[in-house]
């Protein structure tokens, strides 16, 4: 017995070294994992000297055919080619038909509908990180100059409010002129803010006085060890037309003579900052145009039909040009590519992180020769006096495209048969035209929605985040709250159903009153049914006076019970929420919930009046008769709520 014991505990004592040997070895790893990551983190804030500087140059209207690459046979823009002899040129990118959502796409990496830009909006969301943001997180230094247009409503949504350390330029070009008034635009001593400061006036061109200033900045950049992002976003060839006199006299005195004097400049510009960057290796240059031309002095999208504002080939189709460093020069992509992608690309060029939430791809294995899969994608723009969408859809092979003007009446388009995409083939092609349509009505719902942050205390569920987007403040908004029974509540008792202090109260009076303050009104239902699960929606467009044709406000508010219409207003008069306002949460009480959506919501069932010319309301009045206009659906959001009864 005694040499068994004596066997035993020799085991255990084995066992108890081989334990502390295995829990050394696992400690051991441990800190050399420690000790690694370490030497990676030091590594990295080593190396950020060495990452690649950035430029982006975005131009404003300009079109597909106003760039040689892309047609050698017509105006020469030599520093814009340079860009693509040393690097690359996409042939068929495609942006945005209008300046704030193009922006918002290239910032942000996601198609502008999520922001809520159809076509304008009220701010990036806090919840979206800019490229600049990311950017700052490696050590860059984030420097906008020129136009930034991705929303100027709310001081939140300005430039250093998004990422860049440092700005100078305009928030759109309405207050070039100066003062508190909406004014044309001009090129002609323009007022600037420095930093979110107070406008101020400076003598000269515009375009002149934007590229000097980034000029100096990168001149001064390149002294530093830091690595720089400078995004120039060039008001040209914008209208007016309106070049400097020395390039104005190189050219016909006629209105296409001006522009491509303007062009001329814009052109030239580009070299100059090419010129300051000098032949350094390591910095990455994107040339790109926020959306087609205007074809009002010249046929800017040739080859493709459409121009701005549009929802035809040529709205969307645009240069895209960009050197990378270490890169093939002199290549030419074909393939489907989106002014998303322009964000991903340059972060995995630099060789960082690539968000993946974003809609946008990282374009290095393409030019690697790598497929890059299909590229679907809808485009839209809502018509707030006609409550319906102008839209377009791209497939996700690239050969069909389906246009809506207006929401009227289905076009489609074979890319493949016919480039320029001005041959309408929608009576041919029935199916199609129907698969297209199914398709953008999912790609539109899934940018709609709006992904809010539900806390639940209690019988009670607070919602937060996307703050401006949540929150009814400017243009379009849904709100469906599912109201369960309420038969804990007294029959002539009065309740808060749901509310943002500040903004708005859905409450129950006696009698069965359901009521919606908002915008200084209230929106009612009688004889609510508390004793049954209720859909409410709540929804509107607060339209702020148009800055181009200065078209009076006109905002709407629409209450729906059960999918039905029971109250609306179109004489609303609904000021700019406060960001404190905003951040508040949107509380569901008695078990309440609620669904978000960043778009006025319409019904077939409801009574219709579009805000239009005589000659062209009985059009409108007939479509929506018969289930034929593009309206945002109420039925998609009204099906969410009070599933199972």
């Amino acid at each position: 017995m005694a040499g068994i014991a004596a066997l035993v505990r020799a085991l255990v004592d084995d066992w108890n070294k081989l334990l502390w040997v295995a829990l050394l070895a696992v400690l051991l790893t441990w800190l050399a994992g420690l000790k690694s990551l370490v030497r990676v983190s030091e590594a990295e804030m080593e190396s950020s000297a060495e990452r690649p500087n950035i430029l982006v140059l975005v131009a404003d209207d300009l079109g597909y055919n106003d760039v040689s690459t892309y047609n050698p046979t017509g105006f020469s823009t030599p520093h814009i080619d340079r860009i693509a002899a040393e690097g690359v040129a996409f042939t068929r990118h495609y942006a945005d038909a209008t300046c704030s959502p193009s922006r918002v796409a290239m910032l942000t990496g996601r198609e502008p509908e999520r922001s809520g830009f159809r076509h304008r909006g009220i701010m990036i969301p806090d919840e979206f990180n800019t490229i600049a943001e990311s950017l700052n997180k490696y050590g860059y230094h984030s420097y906008l100059v020129g136009k930034w247009h991705a929303g100027e409503e709310l001081r939140a949504g300005w430039p250093d409010r998004k990422g860049f350390t440092h700005w100078f330029g305009f928030l759109n070009q309405w207050h070039l002129q100066g003062g508190t008034d909406l004014n044309w635009p001009t090129y002609i001593n323009p007022w600037l803010r420095r930093d979110g400061g107070a406008p101020k006036q400076y003598r000269g061109h515009l375009t002149d006085i934007l590229t000097q200033h980034t000029v100096d900045k990168i001149q001064a950049f390149q002294k530093s060890d830091k690595p720089w992002f400078l995004y120039h976003a060039f008001l040209a060839p914008h209208t007016p037309i309106q070049p400097d006199a020395r390039y104005l006299s190189r050219y016909p005195n006629t209105e296409e003579g001006a522009y491509l004097a303007l062009l001329n400049q814009l052109d030239d510009s580009v070299g100059k900052i090419l010129d300051a960057v000098g032949d350094d290796p390591n910095t990455i240059v994107v040339f790109v145009s926020d959306n087609g031309g205007t074809n009002e002095r010249r046929d800017n999208n040739y080859p493709f039909a459409g121009k701005k504002n549009e929802i035809y080939e040529g709205s969307y189709r645009t240069p895209l040009v960009m050197k990378l460093p270490g890169r093939p020069r002199g290549q030419r992509i074909h393939q489907v590519v989106m002014n998303t992608d322009i964000y991903p690309t340059i972060m995995a060029a630099a060789g960082l992180q690539v968000p993946g939430d974003i809609d946008g791809r990282n374009l290095l294995p393409l030019l690697a020769g790598h497929d890059s899969g299909p590229r679907a994608r809808s485009w839209e723009m809502y018509s707030w006096n006609v409550e319906s969408m102008n839209f377009s859809v791209l497939a996700g092979d690239g050969q069909w495209r389906m246009s809506n003007l207006l929401g009227l009446k289905n076009e489609l388009f074979d890319l493949q048969a016919s480039p320029s995409g001005g041959k309408d083939i929608a009576g041919a092609h029935p199916a199609q035209v129907a698969d297209l349509e199914r398709l953008y009505k999912e790609l539109s719902w899934d940018k709609s929605r709006v992904n809010v942050k539900a806390q639940r205390r209690g019988s009670d569920t607070y919602y937060s985040g996307f703050n401006a987007l949540r929150t009814p403040t400017m243009f379009g908004f849904g709100i469906g709250l599912e109201i369960p029974p309420l038969d804990q509540l007294k029959k002539s008792a009065s309740a808060v159903l749901a509310e943002q202090r500040g903004a708005w109260k859905l409450h129950l009076s006696a009698g069965n009153v359901l009521n919606w303050e908002v915008g200084g009104q209230v929106l009612q239902s009688i004889d609510f049914n508390r004793y049954q699960c209720n859909r409410v929606v709540l929804t509107g467009h607060f339209q702020p006076e148009s800055l181009v044709y200065q078209v009076p406000s006109s905002s709407s508010i629409k209450l729906f019970v059960n999918g039905q219409l029971m109250d609306a207003s179109r004489d609303v008069t609904h000021p700019l929420v406060s960001e404190r306002v905003l951040s508040r949460p949107t509380k569901v009480y008695h078990h309440g919930q609620a669904y978000f959506v960043n778009q006025q919501l319409s019904s077939y069932s409801e009574s219709y009046s579009p805000l239009v010319e005589p000659q062209h309301k009985a059009m409108f009045i007939e479509s929506h008769r018969d289930r034929r206009l593009a309206m945002p659906s109420l039925e998609r959001l009204d099906q969410q709520l009070c599933v199972g009864g």
